[in-house]
C-alpha cells in the first residue's frame, strides 16, 4: 500500500508541476529540476525503523540464542 501512496503522490507532483509550467507560473527551467527532485522523493528510501523492524530477530521468532543457557 505505501508503493502505492509513493505512486500517486508522484504522480500528483508531476501533474502539479507540468500545469503550473503550461500556465506560465514556472519556467523550463524550473520545471525540470523540480521533476528531477520528484525522482529523488520518489527513490527515497524507507525509515530505518521500518527496516529495523524486518529484521530476523531471536524474539520475534521464540528463539533464543545458544549461549544464554
Amino acid at each position: 500500500m505505501a508503493i502505492l501512496v509513493r505512486i500517486l503522490v508522484w504522480v500528483t507532483w508531476l501533474a502539479g508541476v507540468g500545469w503550473l509550467w503550461q500556465a506560465g507560473k514556472f519556467g523550463t527551467a524550473t520545471a525540470i529540476a523540480l521533476g528531477a527532485l520528484s525522482l529523488v522523493v520518489f527513490a527515497w528510501p524507507a525509515s530505518v525503523a521500518r527496516r529495523r523492524h524486518n529484521e530476523l530477530r531471536y524474539v520475534d521468532m521464540g528463539k533464543e540464542p545458544t549461549g544464554y543457557h
